[in-house]
């Protein structure tokens, strides 16, 4: 483990991500070979600090004698710390042999605080134990005999081995878990042996950085310190020991599972070891209910992996397939039945489907923050869940939504105005508030206004709820994914306002109905996403619009301001009777400025100003940063864009149907939902029945590949282990190449052999 005055380089935009994203910086180093100079004096960084003790004040009283011959020997504490750093087991006994007999001096507890005091830091409160375990030697074992030897001689060996750092970086910190970091298996076994604690926490801010602090995250207990750093060995001895609390959690509310997946990275080897030893312990563990527990977020290990983006993870989770009857519990995929290259396989929908509290589906669809959110939906069952849902509720509902939307803009176009005699003809303020309802047109056009009143009603219902109350969206949600929502809210409240202006006599009702009726028809782009050639089109107009206009409209905007300010204070204000420039004002000048933007303008307008050269050079200037520099890096940008986007604009459409997906299945009333409920019941093992999503697959290439290996063996072509063609696995080899590559092939008997295979 890096000591404490060193930073880290690597950042991350994740909050949760082990390392924290700016440099580490803390008050006081775990451990240091450098001097530490104050004030011009240099001295040991691991020199305690003089803390005179009741019992010292004691001694003083009584023996003053005795108390100056410790006074004279207090730099006894750097000594040893450099002893154990070093090595150096002769000076190292010779020390413990001169506090000894300083000790007499002392009554029982006394002589105990008083050699706990000579072996400890008073101001990080690092014991001699912990030097020598950071600094690993090959004298380090006989060290640390040695200490432990004298601690329990004098007894307080417990006490000893048992202390903590009392530093806030490194709090709770004992030597196990060094012994642990420093990959000392023995040193931890005799430890262990010698009564080390299991259950501690080491709380400091570098073990257990929070929102704004620093440092790196493995679990703070001995147990996940050893799991997140691949040492499958010191995890079977600490999960044997019986002192253990395997459901022990941290300061996040987080267990030794949750710690496992927030250290697993995009590194797929480091993810290999992650798994096993994720693995390793839910299959060891007597509880078999250790993946249930949830943290501080309410998050299960494979929710937390979810939301966190960890793919491997969620995969070897929602995948996992275990034989064994003991701990087929932990399955949550079955293999039902195969034939050939056809197989059938249940996947538990249990803390997936949209029915769980935190449910993965909606975790992904919503989060933003997730990057590869649309790599984690194409995982089974997610993928097929979606498709399922689509088919069974989802498009239809799509359509009828489709329908009410077109009619609603169709009767609100035709409302307000008509075609006639090849000519717009706008209804007037009068025609439109005198209804004549003994006229079939007064009819038509009252419940005109009754249907696109109430639509427009049920619009701001329910996309305020999609937006505000269904899931809270922040910024980015909104301009990722819910943008259209908001949309559609707009102009549902434009047209209410419009309805309210009309009836109240106002005669700019009419820009209000302008604007909406303009929004209206943008807004049918909205249904482009449930036909996937158009949804993608969609989507790269909106990346376009989103990423490279909006940056180009702040800029240029800018521009014709400064230069529309500029060229209009320079044009000459004309007095009664002389004739005057027609660009004699801010406006017209702007105008023209976004003429000349477009290749439309012209340079006339320099005539009848102040400075005509003046004039003509901001003009010269205004056309080279607009017409030339800023349209043409738009149109460049533009087009790096499309082709960013076009190769992931499928993946981006996905996720915008997903979420549709999910709004409708939200409006569905309570007494249809048990109608358009999804998986069916299934027994996994006894007295463990489950929801489950049933999911046929075909692959032939996996088939193909073990048919022939089954051939080649019966025909005695593969006489040795290491034949190309690799033996058949027995039940545990499959379970453990289901965890390492998430696929399970299997083969009882030359007579009667099945396949199952996986996604």
């Amino acid at each position: 483990m890096p000591s404490e005055s060193s930073t880290l380089d690597e950042s991350t935009d994740d909050e949760a991500s082990p390392i924290a994203n700016k440099h580490l910086v803390l008050s006081k180093p775990m451990d240091s070979n450098i001097a530490v100079c104050d004030n011009g004096k240099c001295g040991d960084a691991d020199s305690p600090t003089e803390d005179v003790t009741a019992c010292l004040l004691k001694l003083h009283n009584n023996n003053k004698a005795a108390f100056d011959l410790i006074q004279e020997t207090r730099n006894q504490n750097k000594f040893i710390h450099k002893a154990v750093k070093e090595g150096d087991i002769l000076s190292l006994n010779r020390l413990l042999n001169e506090i000894e007999g300083l000790s007499y001096f002392f009554t029982d507890m006394c002589a105990q605080d008083f050699l706990m005091y000579r072996l400890t830091s008073k101001d990080t409160g690092k014991t001699c134990l912990m030097k020598a375990l950071l600094n690993i030697n090959g004298k380090t074992p006989e060290i640390v005999r040695i200490i432990l030897s004298f601690t329990e001689k004098h007894g307080f060996l417990d006490r000893f081995i048992n202390a903590a750092y009392t530093e806030e970086n490194y709090k709770g910190q004992t030597a196990l878990h060094i012994a642990i970091e420093r990959r000392q298996n023995k040193i931890v076994k005799y430890l262990l042996d010698k009564g080390a604690k299991v259950n501690v926490r080491a709380q400091g801010l570098f073990f257990s950085p929070k929102s704004r602090s620093y440092g790196f995250y493995f679990g703070e207990t001995p147990l996940a310190l050893a799991a997140c750093t691949n040492q499958p060995d010191v995890v079977k001895l600490l999960m044997e020991n019986s002192e253990t609390n395997i459901t022990i959690q941290d300061s996040f509310g987080n267990t030794v599972l949750h710690a496992l997946v927030t250290v697993t990275e995009k590194d797929k080897p480091h993810n290999m070891f992650i798994i096993d030893i994720y693995d390793q312990i839910i299959r060891s563990c007597k509880n078999k209910f250790l993946e249930g527990i949830t943290n501080n977020e309410g998050l299960t290990p494979m929710q937390l992996a979810a939301k966190k983006g960890k793919l491997e993870m969620l995969k070897y989770i929602l995948s996992r397939e275990i034989k064994d009857e003991e701990n087929k519990i932990l399955s949550r995929k079955l293999t039902d039945w195969a034939y050939g290259p056809v197989s059938s396989s249940v996947y538990d929908l249990k803390d997936v489907d949209t029915s769980s509290e935190n449910s993965i589906l909606e975790m992904l669809v919503y989060n933003t923050r997730i990057e590869n959110r649309h790599d984690l939906l194409s995982l089974e069952p997610l993928h097929t869940l979606l498709q399922m849902k689509w088919k069974k509720f989802a498009r239809n509902t799509f359509l009828m939504s489709f329908l009410f939307y077109f009619a609603f803009n169709i009767i609100f176009t035709l409302l307000y105005y008509r075609p006639r005699g090849g000519e717009v003809i706008y209804f007037s303020l009068q025609d439109l508030m005198t209804l004549d309802l003994s006229s079939t047109r007064g009819i038509f056009q009252l419940i005109g206004h009754v249907y696109i009143i109430i639509c427009a009603t049920c619009l701001i219902i329910q996309e305020g709820v999609a937006i505000f109350w269904l899931k809270l969206s922040d910024l980015r949600s909104v301009v990722s994914d819910a943008w259209f929502h908001v949309l559609f809210f707009i102009q549902a409240i434009l047209v209410v306002l419009s309805t309210l202006t009309y009836i109240a006599g106002v005669q700019e009702y009419l820009a209000l109905i302008v604007i909406a009726m303009a929004l209206g028809w943008t807004n049918m782009l909205f249904y482009t996403r449930g036909f996937q050639s158009l949804g993608i089109y969609s989507v790269m107009i909106q990346k376009v619009i989103l990423n490279d206009v909006l940056k180009f409209l702040f800029v240029y905007v800018l521009f014709l301001f400064g230069f529309g300010l500029a060229l209009a204070s320079l044009i000459e204000h004309c007095t009664e009777g002389e004739e005057c420039s027609s660009y004699n004002s801010f406006r017209t000048a702007v105008v023209e400025l976004f003429k000349l933007t477009i290749g439309l303008g012209d340079l006339e307008m320099q005539q009848g100003t102040k400075y005509p050269t003046l004039f003509l050079l901001l003009l010269i200037v205004y056309v080279i940063l607009t017409f030339v520099l800023l349209l043409n890096m738009l149109i460049a940008l533009m087009s790096e864009t499309v082709d960013t986007v076009s190769k992931e604009s499928e993946n981006i459409w996905r996720l915008q149907r997903a979420r549709t997906i999910l709004e409708f299945e939200k409006r569905i009333t309570i007494f249809c939902t048990d109608k358009f409920k999804l998986g069916e019941k299934c027994k996994f093992s006894e007295n463990d029945i489950r929801l489950c999503l049933r999911i046929h697959n075909v692959n032939w290439t996996e088939w193909h590949s073990q048919v022939t290996c089954v051939q080649e063996e019966k025909e005695g072509l593969s006489q040795s282990k290491e034949s190309v063609c690799s033996r058949i696995p027995n039940t545990d080899e499959v379970d453990k190449t289901n965890r390492k590559k998430h696929t399970t092939i299997l083969v009882d008997s030359e007579a009667d052999s099945f396949q199952e295979t996986a996604l």
